[in-house]
C-alpha cells in the first residue's frame, strides 16, 4: 500500500493513497513538500519506487531486509535504513528504509513499523506550522522515526531483560540443570544479534546529527530529537551489556553446581571404596569368619 501525504498552502497535511508512477511523479512535481509512505510493498510497487528512483538493484536489499551502516547515494537520493528490532523466539530486524532528496522523501517498511509512523505523523501534525515556517519537514520526519525507532528498539530489549532474570531465577531453582546452558548461550546469540544493530542504528543517528547528510537540515528542534534518541540508544546498549554479564554469570554458577555435583559424587565414591577396602582387610584377617560363627 502506498500512501502519499502533501502539504496544502494553509500548511496542513492531506494524505491520498496513490497507484501509479504517473500520479506520484506529478505529485512531485506540483507539490511544496511530499512524503511517499509505501508499507509491505508488492512486486508492482517495488517496481514504482524503482522507477521514482530510477534504481533497481537496491530493490534486492530492501527484500533482504539489509541494514546499511552508513547513508547510500542512491542517484538523486540519499537512502537511510533504520532497523525496527522485533523479538519473539529470534530477533528480526525490519528496516524502515528512507529515501530523502529536496522537498520528496519516501519510505518503504514493513507492518512493523506501522505504530512509529502514526506516532510520528500525529507529531508531525502537531507541529506542523513550527516545521514549515523552518522548512525542515523532511529531516523533522526522519529525526522522529529515530527516535519512535529507539522507543520500539527498547520494548525489546526490556522483554531480553525478563528472559534474562527468568533464566537467573531458574538456574538458582535448579543449579547444574544442562538445559539452561543451552537456553543461555541461545539467549547471548540474540543478545549479540540487537547489540550489533543497536550500533549500527547509533552511528547513523550521530552522522545526520553532526550534519554530514545535507539533504537532512539540521536545526536545533532535530538536534534535540536526535540527541535524545541516541541517548536512548546508549541506555538500550548499556542494559545489553548488563543482561551478558548476567547470562556470564548463570553459567559461572552452573559451572559451580557442576563442581559440587562431582564433589559429592567423589565423597560417594571415597565412602563405598573404603567400606570395601576395610571389608576386604576383615576378610583376609578372617574376622569375619570368627564372627559369623
Amino acid at each position: 500500500m502506498i500512501w502519499a501525504y502533501t502539504l496544502t498552502k494553509s500548511n496542513k497535511l492531506r494524505a491520498r493513497d496513490a497507484d501509479s508512477l504517473s500520479e506520484l511523479q506529478k505529485l512531485g512535481k506540483k507539490s511544496n513538500w511530499l512524503w511517499i509512505d509505501c508499507m509491505e510493498p508488492d512486486n508492482r510497487e517495488l517496481e514504482l519506487i524503482s522507477g521514482l528512483l530510477k534504481e533497481t538493484d537496491v530493490m534486492s536489499a530492501i527484500n533482504k531486509r539489509q541494514i546499511f551502516s552508513r547513508p547510500r547515494k542512491i542517484n538523486n537520493y540519499v537512502l537511510l535504513s533504520i532497523p525496527l528490532v522485533v523479538f519473539k523466539d529470534t530477533v528480526e530486524a525490519y528496516p524502515v528504509y528512507v529515501f530523502a532528496r529536496e522537498k520528496i522523501l519516501m519510505t518503504v517498511r514493513s507492518k512493523h513499523s506501522s505504530r512509529l509512523v502514526d506516532n510520528t505523523l500525529k507529531t508531525f501534525q502537531d507541529c506542523i506550522q513550527k516545521v514549515c515556517e523552518r522548512n525542515i519537514a523532511s529531516s523533522f520526519i526522519v529525526s522522529r522515526l529515530f527516535h519512535e525507532v529507539s522507543d520500539e528498539n527498547l520494548n525489546v530489549v526490556m522483554e531480553l531483560r525478563a528472559r534474562t532474570d527468568a533464566i537467573e531465577a531458574e538456574a538458582l531453582a535448579k543449579p547444574g540443570n544442562k538445559q539452561i546452558n543451552k537456553t543461555v548461550f541461545a539467549l547471548k546469540r540474540e543478545i549479540s544479534t540487537i547489540e550489533r544493530i543497536l550500533w549500527t542504528q547509533r552511528e547513523l543517528m550521530l552522522s545526520i546529527e553532526e550534519g554530514v547528510v545535507p539533504v537532512i537540515q539540521s536545526s536545533e528542534l532535530n538536534k534535540q530529537t536526535l540527541s535524545h534518541a541516541v541517548s536512548n540508544i546508549s541506555r538500550e546498549l548499556s542494559l545489553i551489556s548488563s543482561n551478558d554479564d548476567a547470562l556470564d554469570s548463570v553459567l559461572r554458577l552452573q559451572d559451580l553446581g557442576m563442581i559440587h555435583r562431582v564433589e559429592r559424587i567423589l565423597i560417594y565414591l571415597t565412602v563405598v571404596t573404603l567400606i570395601v577396602n576395610v571389608a576386604m582387610i576383615l576378610i583376609d584377617l578372617g574376622i569375619l569368619e570368627i564372627l559369623s560363627g
